[in-house]
């Protein structure tokens, strides 16, 4: 009777069982770090996922802002442009002011130089009228009544006299008109401390467009000093005056420094310049 023993495993069968278990546990772990590596692709997927759409709605919300951004600056370019013609209609009317009131003033002249020639004439043809008289009273007859060219002679001096006195009291009235004006315009004066801002700046034509007007008690040739905050800019002088604004030039060399006048910039009246002449900084 044979003796039952489990079949000998040879050595070769050893080292083919170790190397499957050892194939078995590999190919376990290397499953286990794929399915890890692909749950973390798959979470770095969908963050990134997330990302573009962030991005996507930051490039949306740029564009919107870009849009909005072009809109304003053409907007901004037709506000200028608007301005611009604004500024050179504002700069004819200042010229048609100026020419205006050197017509006014040359027609004052002309008025005292016409009513001072008609004064010398009056005086010529009342002594012409003495003589007249004279002449009649020495040719006056015994019955005292006076000849033909007496009396021709004494209308042509009621008609000369007349219109002589006619003349003169209307040159009298139309001068009497433009000193009153001429004495409005002279006694209209700045109030010290008036201050104003500047609307817009043309550095063109090196002028200003200024918030006071005639209703502010502003007149042409008055100088004001232009401000930002407590800093003293430069001035300017008025040459044109409106019911509600005024243009004035920008005073050569005032403006210091690389400083520039802007729209916004404070002007302010400090009294006459040649009472009142502060240093600029």
């Amino acid at each position: 009777m044979r003796n039952s023993q489990p079949p000998k495993i040879s050595s070769v069968q050893k080292i083919l069982v170790i190397a499957v278990i050892a194939i078995s546990l590999a190919a376990s772990g290397l499953g286990y770090l794929n399915h890890a590596k692909f749950v973390q692709t798959k979470a770095t997927g969908e963050k990134s996922a997330a990302d573009l759409s962030v991005k996507t709605k930051e490039a949306a919300k740029l564009a919107a802002d870009l849009k909005a951004a072009n809109e304003k600056v053409s907007a901004a370019a037709s506000d200028s442009e608007k301005s611009a013609a604004e500024l050179a209609e504002l700069k004819t009317q200042a010229a048609k002011s100026t020419s205006a009131l050197a017509d006014l003033q040359k027609q004052l002249a002309d008025k005292d130089s016409l009513i001072s020639q008609q004064k010398t004439d009056m005086t010529a043809k009342d002594t012409r009228i003495s003589e007249l008289e004279s002449k009649a009273t020495q040719a006056a007859q015994p019955t005292n009544a006076p000849s033909d060219d007496l009396k021709k002679q004494l209308e042509e001096k009621d008609l000369l006299t007349t219109s002589l006195q006619t003349k003169i009291k209307d040159q009298e009235s139309q001068l009497a008109v433009l000193k009153e004006r001429e004495a409005q315009r002279k006694s209209k004066t700045l109030r010290p401390g008036l201050e104003g801002r500047i609307l817009a700046v043309n550095t063109s034509w090196n002028f200003v467009v200024l918030s006071l007007g005639d209703r502010n008690g502003v007149v042409n040739g008055a100088e004001m000093l232009i401000k930002r905050g407590a800093q003293l800019i430069g001035k300017v002088r008025i040459t044109s005056v409106e019911p509600s604004t005024s243009i004035a030039d920008i005073v050569p060399n005032s403006v210091r420094g690389s400083l520039a006048v802007q729209p916004g910039d404070s002007v302010i009246y400090s009294g006459p310049a040649e009472d009142n002449e502060p240093k600029l900084p």
